[in-house]
């Protein structure tokens, strides 16, 4: 049996410490909370549904959903990469429904890789849901969980 360290815990326990990132590792996290009331909304509509200060390390994003329509996608992302957060997520016709970076989808269903997990803004940066398939009807929430320092 071996016993490791992080890459973090390495850093602080080398001689001389090595700095590690407050936003990491004992940063302060932060939620920014929000929800829309979709009602016949149009494929390929974005909603602003979250606003992360520059250098905001992203941890996690969060969807939960009504019953929004058979064919209903959403995905997450900002103006740069608009899946960087959550890829193409359908379909959304169960109430309940929940995806996220971290824990996956609530529907059992394969989630892509995220590239978005960590990443780090460079500026004040809108975080946007995008809609496809068909055009949704039904209570969109959504948790941006983040770090600044």
């Amino acid at each position: 049996m071996a016993s490791v360290k992080g890459a973090n815990i390495t850093n602080i326990d080398a001689t001389p410490i090595v700095k590690v990132s407050s936003e990491v590792f004992g940063g302060k996290m932060r939620v920014q909370h929000d929800t829309f009331e979709a009602s016949s909304l149009a494929s390929g509509s974005d909603i602003t549904i979250a606003r992360v200060p520059k250098n905001a390390t992203i941890h996690d994003v969060v969807l939960k959903c009504d019953a929004l329509g058979g064919s209903v996608t959403l995905k997450v992302g900002d103006a740069d990469d608009d899946d960087r957060y959550i890829g193409v997520t359908g379909t959304w016709n169960v109430a309940g429904q929940t995806q996220s970076m971290l824990a996956g989808s609530s529907t059992g269903a394969p989630i892509a890789a995220v590239t978005g997990l960590g990443h780090r803004t460079t500026a004040e940066t809108d975080i946007l849901i995008t809609t496809g398939g068909a055009s949704a009807s039904g209570t969109i929430f959504c948790w941006v969980y983040y770090s600044v320092e």
